[in-house]
């Protein structure tokens, strides 16, 4: 869970001062992920897995595979269901949103 509460803190920061801007493939797998979770807001390991296959290789590469390893942690974390995993989950959910939404241009980033 540390793994994961870093990687988030750690992307959100870079993600703030756009040190990491999410590309097209990347928001396109945050959007549908989202999606995915509208009707309860749970990323569940069965969602996290499906995306990281949709991605494929390619998503290990982009921006060096920041968004496939936040999304391989939150599975992680998932999986394990250990207590005091919601806020990371949630964490990392938010953070999911913002780059769902990142270079729109009512975005600014944030």
């Amino acid at each position: 869970m540390r793994k994961l509460d870093s990687l988030t803190a750690t992307l959100t920061e870079d993600l703030d001062r756009k040190a990491w801007v999410p590309g097209p493939l990347e928001r396109t797998l945050a959007s549908r992920l989202l999606l995915a979770c509208a009707g309860d807001g749970q990323l569940t390991p069965a969602r996290l897995r499906e995306t990281l296959w949709e991605g494929s290789v390619a998503l290990t590469y982009t921006a060096g595979g920041r968004l496939a390893r936040l999304l391989a942690g939150s599975c992680e974390v998932a999986e394990a269901t250990a207590p005091g995993a919601e806020p990371a989950l949630s964490a990392a959910l938010r953070l999911l949103e913002r780059t769902a939404r990142a270079g729109s241009p009512d975005s600014d980033g944030l």
